[in-house]
C-alpha cells in the first residue's frame, strides 16, 4: 500500500491533520511561486495545484475545498492581500477547479490526470474571468475567452506532467 492510499483510512484529527498538512504544503508552493516575478499581471502556473492532483483520489470533495480555504487563506495573510479582489478570485479559481477535478475523477477510465489537469487550469481561470467582470466592472469580457484558454492549456499541462511523473514514482 503506497502512502496515499494509506490517507483514505485515517480516521478523526488523523484525517484533519492529513487535510492541514497538505493545505501548508500547497501553501509552501503557492508561497514560492508569489515570489517570483510574473510575465503578466496576476498570471500565476498554479504548481500548488499539484499537490491537489495528487491527492485527489485520497480526500473526498469537503476535504479538498477546506485544503483549498486553507492553501488560499494561508497565503492571502503571509502576503497581505486577504480579504481583496486577488483573494476572492484565487478563492473562487480553486474551489470551482476543485469540484470539477473531483467529478472527473470519478470516471477514472475516462478522464487522465493531465486532462483532469487541464480541466482545472480552465474552469480556475474561467471562473476567475467572470468573477472579475463583477469585482472590476468590466462590461465585456469576451476578449478574454482565448488569452485564459491559452494559458489554461500551457499551465494545465505543466501542472499535468509533473503530477503523473510524480504519481507514478510514488
Amino acid at each position: 500500500m503506497t502512502f496515499f492510499e494509506d490517507i483514505k483510512f485515517h480516521k478523526g484529527k488523523r484525517r484533519i491533520y492529513d487535510i492541514i498538512f497538505f493545505a501548508f504544503l500547497s501553501s509552501f508552493i503557492a508561497a514560492l511561486e508569489n515570489m517570483f516575478p510574473r510575465p503578466i499581471p496576476y498570471f500565476r502556473i498554479g504548481f500548488s495545484f499539484i499537490i491537489v492532483i495528487i491527492v485527489l483520489d485520497s480526500f473526498k470533495l469537503r476535504e479538498l475545498i477546506l485544503l483549498i480555504l486553507i492553501k488560499n487563506i494561508s497565503v492571502a495573510v503571509a502576503f497581505a492581500y486577504i480579504f481583496t479582489p486577488t483573494f476572492y478570485l484565487g478563492l473562487c479559481g480553486g474551489i470551482v477547479s476543485v469540484i470539477v477535478m473531483k467529478l472527473m475523477r470519478n470516471f477514472k477510465n475516462t478522464f487522465s490526470f493531465f486532462g483532469i489537469s487541464l480541466a482545472g487550469a480552465l474552469t480556475s481561470n474561467l471562473s476567475q474571468a467572470f468573477l472579475s467582470k463583477y469585482l472590476f466592472n468590466l462590461p465585456d469580457i469576451k476578449f478574454l475567452i482565448v488569452p485564459v484558454f491559452i494559458i489554461s492549456l500551457i499551465t494545465g499541462s505543466i501542472v499535468g506532467i509533473i503530477s503523473i511523473f510524480l504519481i507514478r514514482d510514488n
